[in-house]
């Protein structure tokens, strides 16, 4: 019998990294901890991930959180529904912000534990009081970066509470370094790609603006991924679409959709692209270096906690579009050894053995 007993709560409408994230460290601790992971009914693609991933669909519980209304009467019967389980958990992990509003104060009122997997900071969520509730019920709050952490000095001075821990790598990312992909071919395409869910926050427009720019025929750009549910999201990867068509970029850009195994739109990639505003810790970013493929970044957020720039990948400055193009041509040279030095480097830090095994002594300490 398994010491502990965790119900983790997920009910994002989408998968994106922070769903990721959480797939990749059950896949490492799941034999280690009896869990349940509750999700909305709604969300197929995450289901379908998590089972893809091994997880038991026994481990899977489905519950409906949104509405005609919206959200907030789902968010009703999720606080019900932890309110009447929590009992049989040791731990309430809350994996977004909308959970811990709701299942949090339930297991707090079951005399439960919780964590809260800070995946944003919330200077860039901005919820207000909404974050002062997250820290009061959480008993630890898991930042995943120091970036992260240091944002919740908004709420308050005393920062004992919340706690840096990285995410897990995914280790089927990597790969053996070949130099000889990293030698110029003539007239060969050097590609592009943007990794993430279409939303304004991770900025996409900036890396189109720049392409436009450049006017070199031979770059290509990749976008893998798909817009958010909602009006908003939609409304920005239709922007993106009008860009490229009323700049004559369209036969340079794709836009590949949802995908489930990122790998399988890696294999000619040049260069990974993260031009996020604030993003808290990418892990397209470790993901890339794993696997072998050189980032470029904005300086904002997690992202300098990641990349040295010029030893472990390139920065520039975030709204530079004219530095963020020259930064494009100057990765255009022969990087092998930077991407050496990168992977080498997320392989000592973001090690799964030192993250997971991190998080499992966690649990053990506040159960």
């Amino acid at each position: 019998m398994k010491s502990i007993n965790i119900l983790y709560v997920d009910t994002c409408l989408d998968v994106a990294g922070g769903q990721r994230s959480l797939i990749a460290l059950l896949m490492n601790i799941s034999s280690k901890i009896d869990f349940t992971i509750l999700i909305d009914e709604s969300n197929k693609k995450y289901e379908q991930e998590l089972l893809k991933a091994g997880i038991s669909g026994n481990s899977i519980i489905k519950i409906k959180t949104t509405s005609f209304a919206g959200r907030a009467l789902g968010g009703l019967n999720l606080f019900k529904y932890v309110l009447f389980k929590a009992a049989k958990f040791d731990i309430i992990h809350c994996n977004t912000f909308y959970d811990g509003l709701f299942a949090m104060p339930a297991a707090r009122l079951r005399g439960k534990k919780t964590i809260f997997r800070a995946r944003c900071g919330i200077d860039l969520s901005n919820h207000g009081y909404i974050d002062n509730l997250i820290h009061m019920f959480s008993t630890r709050i898991l930042a995943n970066s120091e970036y992260v952490k240091n944002t919740f000095n908004r709420v308050t001075p005393d920062l004992n509470k919340v706690v840096s821990l990285y995410n897990p790598l995914d280790m089927k990312f990597q790969r053996e370094i070949n130099p000889d992909d990293f030698k110029p071919q003539a007239e060969q395409d050097f590609v592009i790609a943007v990794v993430g869910a279409i939303t304004e926050v991770k900025n996409q427009m900036e890396v189109l603006k720049a392409l436009a720019l450049l006017n070199d025929s031979s770059l290509k750009l990749r976008f893998i991924g798909e817009p958010r549910s909602t009006e908003k999201d939609r409304a920005y990867y239709n922007n993106l679409l009008n860009y490229a068509k009323g700049n004559n970029l369209s036969s340079q850009v794709e836009f590949t959709g949802f995908v489930s195994d990122v790998r399988d739109k890696l294999g000619d990639v040049n260069l990974v692209c993260v031009p996020s505003d604030r993003e808290p810790l990418g892990r397209v970013i470790f993901e890339s270096q794993l696997f072998g493929i050189p980032v470029l970044a904005s300086d904002s957020g997690g992202n300098t906690e990641l990349i040295k720039d010029g030893v472990t990948g390139y920065l520039y400055k975030l709204g530079n579009v004219n530095e963020l193009a020259s930064q494009i041509l100057k990765v255009k040279d022969n990087n092998y050894q930077l991407a050496i030095n990168a992977q080498q480097f997320v392989l000592e830090r973001f090690s799964p053995e030192r993250t997971y095994l991190e998080e499992l002594g966690l649990y053990h300490e506040i159960k």
